[in-house]
């Protein structure tokens, strides 16, 4: 591949590379290190220099002039490339639909037979991301390009495949011109722990009219498609107790730091009840409600008992979205929405209190907005229950009050949060 024509596919890859992110990727990748590549600085601001005024700032296009030369000089091959390119698209895609691998026809412990299985998939004998770019291509199939093994003591744990679309997509950017870039899809068997994953960008900057190019629904609804096709065949069902597992997931964190107001709520059991005695003589509320006239005026006070605690004492939920269901089964229902932009846990504010009541008589959440330090780092993630499966997104950007948990996610950072939460999840 001649160096110019490098250079126009590693464009197509632009949203995926920045200097930093390729300096960082370049300690590890292949057979590369930073010994290896010593003068990537140096090769950068070379290029820099000669560039025109009104170019010096396009930081993307002059990494991806760096990398060429290095592949020119003979520094870096043509798959240390690729492989550099997988894992800034591993460390990128974050926003995953998960499903759970019900039965699979592989043999998990047969590696010897694994090629077999690839070429049944038609997963190409060579990887080449770079080589698999064309503004030519046209159609909406998915390329393999590329894939990775994780192999433990003979055994096949998981199987990644990343798919292209083979038609470039065009993007929309403020104040730019509508570029033509490579959309990746990430598909993951995770055989060890029975889970599909699905990992892709936002679509919402795609300028298509085809819902399987330029929408998230049309998208996973294709990619579950391919998979359907693949013979050997693996089988996947959804997380369709998602929101019950949301809610496991808030009671879990939040339910022992509730009983310190719950404890203090106790010794107010004996003015409670003669209250209500009074607002139930009084008003004669209807005795068929899902909460009784006790229940509504004791979170109430539980709102109050909660301002006295202090912040530390509550928990890492920074959001969460539920319903208020009139009928069983039914689409009529007001939404409860509680975000709080300082990063305070939501059990620090009166609005969580006074509508607990609602979160559990319905025992489901839509969403749930968390903040948690992992072994590999801290994390901060949304979880939904998106297109009846759960919906697992590693922010990529937070505006956290302390600096230090602003950390940039990172495949490892993914792992171990679905690690988190897979003991909680419910088909």
């Amino acid at each position: 591949m001649k160096k110019d024509e490098l250079i126009e596919n590693l464009m197509f890859f632009q949203q995926f590379i920045g200097k930093e992110k390729v300096k960082r990727q370049l300690r590890d990748v292949g057979e590369v290190s930073s010994d290896t590549f010593p003068n990537f600085d140096e090769v950068y601001t070379t290029i820099r220099s000669s560039k025109p005024e009104k170019q010096k700032s396009d930081s993307t296009l002059i990494t991806c002039e760096a990398l060429a030369t290095g592949f020119e000089e003979k520094i870096l091959t043509e798959s240390d490339i690729d492989d550099l390119l997988f894992r800034l698209i591993e460390d990128s895609l974050f926003n995953s639909y998960l499903y759970n691998i019900t039965s699979h026809d592989v043999m998990l412990e047969d590696m010897g037979a694994f090629p077999e299985v690839m070429k049944a998939w038609s997963v190409p004998e060579q990887k080449s991301l770079i080589r698999n770019v064309s503004k030519a291509q046209k159609g909406m199939e998915y390329i393999i390009c590329t894939y990775r093994e994780y192999v433990t003591d003979g055994k096949l744990e998981s199987f990644r495949m990343l798919l292209l679309d083979k038609e470039l997509v065009m993007i929309s950017g403020k104040g730019k011109d509508d570029i033509y870039v490579a959309y990746p899809t990430l598909v993951e068997f995770d055989f060890k722990r029975n889970l599909l994953h699905i990992r892709l960008r936002d679509v919402d900057n795609i300028d298509s009219d085809a819902e399987e190019v330029g929408t998230m629904s049309g998208r996973i609804e294709r990619t579950l498609k391919f998979i359907s096709t693949l013979s050997p065949v693996i089988k996947v069902d959804k997380f369709g107790g998602f929101r019950k597992s949301l809610y496991q997931i808030e009671e879990n964190i939040l339910s022992e730091k509730r009983t310190k107001a719950e404890e203090l709520l106790a010794t107010f059991d004996e003015s409670i009840n003669i209250f209500v005695e009074q607002v139930v003589k009084r008003f004669q509320p209807p005795l068929d409600a899902k909460s009784t006239p006790k229940e509504f005026i004791s979170y109430a006070v539980l709102s109050i008992i909660a301002t006295t605690l202090k912040v530390n004492e509550l928990g890492d939920v920074i959001g969460i979205k539920f319903r208020s269901t009139r009928e069983s089964e039914s689409n009529k229902y007001a939404e409860v929405s509680i975000s709080d932009k300082d990063y305070k846990c939501i059990s620090t504010d009166k609005v969580y209190w006074q509508n607990l009541i609602i979160l559990q008589e319905q025992k489901a959440v839509e969403s749930l907005k968390l903040i948690k330090i992992l072994d590999s780092g801290f994390v901060e993630a949304k979880l939904e229950f998106s297109m009846e499966t759960a919906n697992v997104r590693i922010h990529q950007r937070s505006e956290h009050p302390d600096k230090k948990m602003r950390s940039q996610p990172s495949d490892e950072k993914y792992s171990d949060f679905i690690n988190y939460l897979l003991p909680f999840l419910i088909n």
